[in-house]
C-alpha cells in the first residue's frame, strides 16, 4: 500500500478513536505505535501490535481497522477482509462502518472474490453521507461486477389493478351479420370481464461470461419469472354468483404463471464496421395455473451504430418457433423487428425512441401484424429526491380472418406509465419505487375492448 494511502487511513484511525484512546495510556502507546510502523511501512509489526491491542479489548475497532489494513499490506486479502468485517460489526458511527465496509469490499476484490465485494459496496452505500462518497462506493461497485464472471439480478413488485386477467370491457360477444349488425350474441362467461385484485411478481437472472477479449463478450443465462394475482372481494362475489360451476370453482392460482429461460448471448465488436452486433439464441417454457403451454426458441441478431459520442442507433431482429404443449393452442412462428434511436441530453435525460412490428404466423384466425411506435423518457434530475421516467407507446393491430367477423379485425392499443425511485430511502443500494401504468385497446370487435390501470410498488437498484 502506497505511503500516502497508509497515511490517510491512519489520520482516519486517528480521528476516530481518539475519544476511546483518552486516559488509557499503555493502549494509546501501543495503537500510537501500530500505526506509526503502518506509516513506515511496516504492517507485519503493526498487525502484531493490533493483535496484542485484541487481546486485551476484542471489540477494538482501531485495533481491527490497523489488522485489517496491515494485512492488505502483508498481500493477505481475504484475512483483511475478515477483520475490516469484524471492525464493521464494531463500529459506533455512520463513518466509521462505511470505512470497514468499503476496506472488506476492496479486500474481498483483491482476493478475487466479486460477488463478496459487491455485497460489501452494497453495505457500505447505506453510509454515505456526501456525494463524493457515493461516488467512490459506484466506482468501486462497478469494478467489482465488471471483473465478476456472474451476474445476478432480482426483482419483485405487487400491484393493485382493476384488469387482473386482461378481461373485455363489454359485457357481450356479438356475431357480425353481412350488414354488420350483430345476428347472434352472447353473453361473456364472469372469467371474461376485467377483475379486480392484487397482481403480483418476481424474477431472478444469472448470467454467467464464458469469455471476453476486445473482440467479443459470450454469456450464459437462466431466468425464472413467476405471477400471481389476489382476487378482490367485489371478483369473489362475481365468479361465486356465476351460472357456470366452472367459472364458481376459479381460484386466484387459475391465474398464475411461470416461466423458464436459458440463453447464449454474444456480442462481436468487429464483426460489423458499424459497430458492436449481438447474435443470442434463447430457449424457454410457460406455465399457466400449473400447466405447461408452450415450449419456444428465439434466434436474435441485433446491430448498433454509434452516431455521436450520447447518441446511436440499434437496430434488432428475432424469430420465435413456438410450439403448443396444452390441447387447444396452435403453434406459431413469430418475427420481431425495431428501431430504437438513443440520445443523452447535456442535463443527462436519456430519450428513446423506438418503432417496432411484429408478425405472428399461425392459423389463419389466429395470425396478425403488429405495429409500435414508443417514448421512453428518463429524467437525469431528482425531484423531489425521486428519480422518474416515462414511457408511452401506441400500437395497431390486424387480423386478417376472425371467429366473429366477415372482414377480420382490427385493434388500437396505448401503454403508458410513469417511475419513480424514491433515492432517499436506501438499503443495499436498493430504494423502494412506485410506478403507474396504464393501458387501453380500442377494437372494431366490442368484447376485444379493454382497459387497465395497475398501481405497483417494488424496488429499484441505485447502481
Amino acid at each position: 500500500m502506497h505511503s500516502g494511502i497508509r497515511v490517510f487511513w491512519t489520520a482516519i484511525i486517528l480521528v476516530l478513536s481518539a475519544q476511546t484512546a483518552a486516559g488509557q495510556t499503555d493502549r494509546a502507546a501501543l495503537q500510537a505505535q501500530a500505526e506509526a510502523a503502518l506509516v513506515g511501512g511496516a504492517p507485519a509489526r503493526t498487525a502484531a501490535l493490533a493483535n496484542q491491542l485484541l487481546q486485551d479489548n476484542p471489540d477494538s475497532f482501531a485495533a481491527l481497522f490497523l489488522l485489517a489494513l496491515a494485512q492488505s499490506d502483508l498481500e493477505q486479502p481475504r484475512q483483511a477482509a475478515v477483520a475490516a468485517r469484524q471492525a464493521y460489526r464494531v463500529a459506533q458511527t455512520e463513518s466509521t462502518r462505511l470505512q470497514a465496509a468499503r476496506l472488506a469490499a476492496t479486500s474481498h476484490f483483491r482476493a478475487r472474490q466479486f460477488a463478496r465485494s459487491e455485497l460489501w459496496f452494497r453495505r457500505a452505500a447505506n453510509h454515505i453521507t456526501t456525494e463524493e462518497e457515493a461516488e467512490s462506493i459506484v466506482r468501486g461497485f462497478d469494478r467489482a461486477r465488471t471483473a465478476n464472471p456472474l451476474t445476478t439480478q432480482y426483482t419483485a413488485s405487487i400491484a393493485p389493478s382493476d384488469n387482473i386477467n386482461n378481461g373485455s370491457d363489454a359485457s357481450r360477444l356479438c356475431f357480425e351479420s353481412l350488414d354488420g349488425s350483430c345476428f347472434i350474441e352472447l353473453d361473456l362467461r364472469e372469467d371474461q370481464l376485467s377483475l379486480s385484485g392484487l397482481e403480483y411478481n418476481g424474477s431472478a437472472s444469472f448470467q454467467y461470461r464464458l469469455g471476453r477479449d476486445s473482440r467479443q463478450l459470450t454469456n450464459v443465462g437462466i431466468l425464472f419469472f413467476g405471477q400471481g394475482v389476489v382476487f378482490s372481494q367485489e371478483t369473489e362475489d362475481l365468479l361465486a354468483g356465476s351460472e357456470s360451476e366452472t367459472v364458481r370453482d376459479l381460484e386466484a392460482s387459475d391465474f398464475s404463471a411461470f416461466l423458464t429461460e436459458i440463453s447464449v448471448d454474444q456480442r462481436q465488436t468487429r464483426l460489423s464496421p458499424l459497430g458492436p452486433t449481438r447474435i443470442a439464441f434463447k430457449s424457454g417454457k410457460y406455465w399457466r395455473a400449473g400447466d405447461l403451454l408452450v415450449n419456444y426458441q428465439d434466434m436474435i441478431f441485433g446491430q448498433q451504430i454509434p452516431i455521436e459520442p450520447n447518441t446511436s442507433w440499434a437496430f434488432e431482429g428475432s424469430v420465435r418457433k413456438q410450439q403448443a404443449v396444452a390441447p387447444g393452442l396452435l403453434d406459431s412462428t413469430i418475427y420481431n423487428a425495431s428501431a430504437a434511436l438513443s440520445t443523452s441530453l447535456q442535463n443527462r435525460d436519456v430519450a428513446t425512441f423506438t418503432l417496432a412490428s411484429k408478425y405472428n404466423v399461425s392459423d389463419e384466425e389466429s395470425t396478425f401484424r403488429e405495429y409500435r411506435i414508443r417514448l421512453d423518457y428518463s429524467y437525469g434530475q431528482s425531484f423531489a429526491q425521486t428519480r422518474w421516467s416515462t414511457f408511452t407507446e401506441l400500437g395497431y393491430r390486424s387480423f386478417d380472418e376472425f371467429s366473429s367477423t366477415l372482414d377480420g379485425r382490427r385493434d388500437l392499443f396505448l401503454n403508458t406509465g410513469v417511475t419513480g425511485v424514491f433515492e432517499e430511502i436506501s438499503y443495499f443500494g436498493f430504494s423502494p419505487s412506485i410506478s403507474i401504468f396504464g393501458t387501453r385497446t380500442d377494437s372494431d370487435v366490442s368484447f376485444i375492448d379493454s382497459s387497465k390501470v395497475s398501481l405497483r410498488f417494488g424496488v429499484a437498484s441505485n447502481f
